[in-house]
């Protein structure tokens, strides 16, 4: 199973100082909806950013509405890190409270 990334230049290149041989600079709307189907069938996973995946969020329901079950898309933080809500829905699934991070 290949890894392939679709994100940001600084992302991008990251990863492919860490080996990952396709990978695709792309940010929002039909560049990115392109860059996900030009990827090949043997691709397993896609790793994308998770601001990306909240600016492309509807065309990342069209394309796994097209796909079974792979790739699987990852979404990990960017260089400016997670972001605020994010953070917050992931405590709130793991714990099962909404807190509130300036309190923290």
């Amino acid at each position: 199973m290949k890894v392939a990334v679709v994100a940001d230049e600084d992302t991008v290149t990251g990863f492919k100082l860490a080996g990952v041989k396709e990978a695709s600079v792309a940010k929002e709307g039909d560049e990115f909806e392109d860059a996900l189907y030009e990827l090949s069938d043997e691709i397993g996973i896609v790793i994308t950013t998770e601001r990306i995946a909240e600016e492309n969020r509807e065309s990342l329901k069209r394309f796994r509405d097209r796909r079974d079950v792979f790739p699987i898309i990852v979404e990990i933080p960017d260089k400016h890190g997670s972001t605020q809500s994010q953070l917050q829905e992931m405590v709130k699934k793991a714990v099962g409270v909404e807190i509130d991070l300036e309190d923290i």
